[in-house]
């Protein structure tokens, strides 16, 4: 119901939601929508991140009261053993389960192919994701192929991303492009064409008052340009967000100041995101990976760091 985020259907979704389980207060499956629906809000529907939070975990406890051994339930307790016991093996192992006994679950499959990406084994993972896609509905396809540019761009495949980018820019709903220039734009960065990036960086987010992961990726687009006032207004505009206790991606933050040549910066916000926790489809479990950090890698803070995160 929410593969493709927006503030309508969130909050349509937490309204329908609540009149159902008001209506039935024993169906678990709706406590699990209603649970994922709140954790979405505060990004995409301007809720403070502290209210989205409790009441994503008040209706996940409930929910999971209920009924524990459901595909939901177990799927989410695999992102909280994540989010918050950085325990990645209970993870894999609660994924695993589902697929014991639902093999062709594509979605699951893609989501453990992830966490095995993550480890470093990527050929695996290819192999996984494969599996996932010749299972897989409509639905589940476009969702398998929006979040496939953040595997390749791990595995350092930029052309990987590139080509899964415009595929998807081309023949897929115009609401998914921003994410796919997005990715675009973090590719063509990692290959030096900064001025190509910037330029994929604003299609994906025209305005400072967008998502705020897009937001990010624009400041640091700018400031690899070379256009460092425009980087630090973009920047200002996630710092000021994140002061009002509005959403922000704490992990692209760090990447602003890492471009910024300020890696006590780097490290004060990626230790921000480890405190609140990753999730399958987060960014810290790709902290080995992600060539962002390359100049990072040597510090004694990123060791400690990795050692924090449970990686």
């Amino acid at each position: 119901m929410l593969s493709q985020p927006s503030t309508d259907n969130v909050l349509s979704a937490i309204d329908s939601l609540e009149e159902y389980v008001r209506m039935d207060s024993t169906n678990a499956e709706a406590y699990f929508l209603l649970s994922s629906a709140y954790g979405l809000a505060p990004r995409y529907a301007s809720m403070l991140r502290i209210d989205g939070e409790e009441k994503s975990m008040f209706y996940f406890l409930k929910a999971f009261s209920l009924d524990p051994g459901t595909v939901s339930g177990l799927r989410s307790m695999a992102d909280l053993m994540i989010g918050y016991k950085n325990d990645y093996a209970c993870a894999k192992e609660l994924l695993l389960k589902i697929l014991d006994s639902d093999p062709t679950n594509a979605k699951i499959l893609f989501e453990y192919a992830i966490l095995v990406a993550a480890q470093g084994n990527f050929n695996e993972a290819y192999k996984i994701r494969e599996s996932a896609l010749s299972s897989a509905d409509s639905l589940t396809r476009l969702f398998i192929f929006n979040n496939s540019s953040r595997m390749h761009y791990m595995a350092h495949n930029y052309d990987g991303v590139i080509e899964n980018s415009d595929s998807m820019i081309a023949f897929y709903y115009p609401k998914t492009r921003g994410v796919h220039h997005f990715y675009k734009a973090l590719a063509l960065a990692e290959l030096g064409k900064f001025e190509e990036a910037l330029a994929e960086s604003i299609l994906a987010t025209p305005s400072l008052k967008g998502d705020a992961g897009g937001v990010a990726n624009l400041a640091r687009a700018y400031i690899l340009a070379n256009d460092i006032g425009n980087g630090n207004r973009a920047l200002q505009e996630l710092l000021n967000r994140y002061d009002a206790g509005e959403h922000v991606v704490k992990y692209q933050i760090a990447a602003i100041y890492e471009a910024l040549d300020d890696f006590d910066n780097t490290f004060l916000w990626l230790n921000r995101v480890v405190d609140d926790g990753g999730a399958i489809h987060g960014w810290l479990i790709w902290l080995h990976h992600d060539p962002r950090w390359k100049r990072i890698r040597n510090d004694s803070r990123f060791n400690e760091l990795v050692l924090k995160a449970g990686l």
